[in-house]
Formats: C-alpha cells, sequence, structure tokens
C-alpha cells in the first residue's frame, strides 16, 4: 500500500509540475527544481522502503536502493545544490556509479536462478543491447555532439558515459528476457534516452524547446521502472 501511494504521489507531482502555469526558463521547461528534487527523493525512500520492506528478490532491491541513493547525489550536484568545480563531470561521475551499482543489481540476481535456460536468455538480450544502444548511441553522438565547441576531453567523457549507460540498459534488457524483469528493461532503454538528451544539450550545445521536462520524463520513467521491478 505505502508503495502505491508514493507511486500516485510522484505521478501527481509530475504532472503538476509540467503541466502548471509556471515555468523554469533557467531550466528550459515547466519542472521548477523544488519538484524535480522533492521528486528524486521520493524516489530514493521508495527504493529503500521497497528494500527494507521485504521485495520479493531483495539482492534485486538492496543494490537498486544503492543505486539511487547514488542517482540522486547526480541529481543534486546537477541542480547545483552541491557545488563542484565541474557540474557536468560531477554528475555524470555520480551517475557512472549508479549504473555499476544498476548493474550489480542485475547480474546478482541472476546468480539467484539455477538453471541454464535462463542464463542463455540472458546473454542473448545483452548481446542484442549491446549491439543496438552502443550502435544508435555512437551514431548520435557523432551528428549531434562530436562537433561542438566543448574541450576534446569533454566530449570523449560524454561518450564513454553514453556508452556506460547503454551497457547498464543491455544488462536491464538481458534480465526482462531472462526473468520477465520488463519493467527494469524499459527503465534502461529510458535511461538511455534521457542522458542522451541531456549530452546534446550540455555537451552538443543543441537547443531543445521545453529540454528539461523531456529529460525529466524519461528520467523518472526510467527510475520507476528500475525501482518498482523488484515488487513485481
Amino acid at each position: 500500500m505505502a508503495i502505491f501511494v508514493f507511486f500516485l504521489f510522484q505521478l501527481t507531482l509530475f504532472f503538476i509540475g509540467i503541466l502548471g502555469p509556471w515555468h523554469d526558463a533557467n531550466a528550459n521547461g515547466h519542472l521548477a527544481r523544488p519538484i524535480r528534487m522533492l521528486l528524486s527523493f521520493s524516489l530514493l525512500v521508495a527504493a529503500f522502503v521497497i528494500w527494507l520492506g521485504g521485495a520479493k528478490l531483495p539482492i534485486y532491491a538492496q543494490w537498486v536502493a544503492f543505486g539511487m541513493f547514488a542517482s540522486f547525489i547526480g541529481d543534486l550536484i546537477m541542480a547545483r545544490l552541491i557545488r563542484l568545480p565541474n557540474r557536468l563531470i560531477g554528475g555524470m561521475i555520480a551517475f557512472f556509479i549508479a549504473h555499476a551499482l544498476y548493474i550489480t543489481a542485475y547480474t546478482q540476481s541472476m546468480q539467484m536462478i539455477s538453471a541454464i535456460e535462463p542464463y542463455n536468455r540472458f546473454n542473448i538480450g545483452l548481446l542484442a543491447g549491446l549491439l543496438s544502444y552502443c550502435s544508435l548511441v555512437l551514431f548520435g553522438w557523432l551528428y549531434l555532439v562530436r562537433q561542438s565547441r566543448h574541450a576534446r576531453i569533454i566530449k570523449i567523457g560524454s561518450m564513454v558515459y553514453l556508452l556506460w549507460v547503454c551497457t547498464m540498459a543491455s544488462f536491464a534488457l538481458a534480465l526482462g528476457y531472462a526473468l520477465g524483469f520488463w519493467l527494469t528493461a524499459i527503465g534502461g532503454l529510458l535511461f538511455v534516452i534521457s542522458d542522451f538528451i541531456v549530452v546534446v544539450r550540455d555537451v552538443g550545445d543543441k537547443r531543445i524547446q521545453n529540454v528539461n521536462d523531456w529529460v525529466w520524463l524519461t528520467y523518472v520513467g526510467a527510475q520507476m521502472g528500475i525501482i518498482y521491478s523488484s515488487i513485481q
């Protein structure tokens, strides 16, 4: 029941934020920073409530909760509530750690399975994800980011980060194909879309109308898919 309340709260808060009469000019979107941070914090609390409240697959819920904590730190950095010399690099590092923890959740979950067939499906899903996600993101990066004015190390770093997100999403797809965790697979894909938009905006210097709303629509959907999979 508590998780259903969290879910409704997050949906309501998001739609109030995006449909309200206000507009956050600094963020190029309708979702004001307090609403974004409250959404992120509510996802963090939901992840820990699921883990500590008796998730059906505790090992998955545990590592996802740790990953959401790292994501929350990344959100604070990107919102400039944690001040660092370079907001983008700091955010990438925090989310790099978050994705590593999510991958740990997926692989640890597979170790609970003794049958061979799910492992075969896992490997097929992983390969399919790596080939498809990485190819699409590399093409998009070459077309939209490579020629930007930013320093080469920033551009290369953004490409490495996006490939890491694709790796996480590929493991999520593998888990979905192997064990039926399709919400996780959808969450991984939405994470690729969300972070690609961020890189195109912040590194590729491309202007997208109401970009922050699109980022947070896909980001919140990604985190929900990954977090709420553990109650299926």
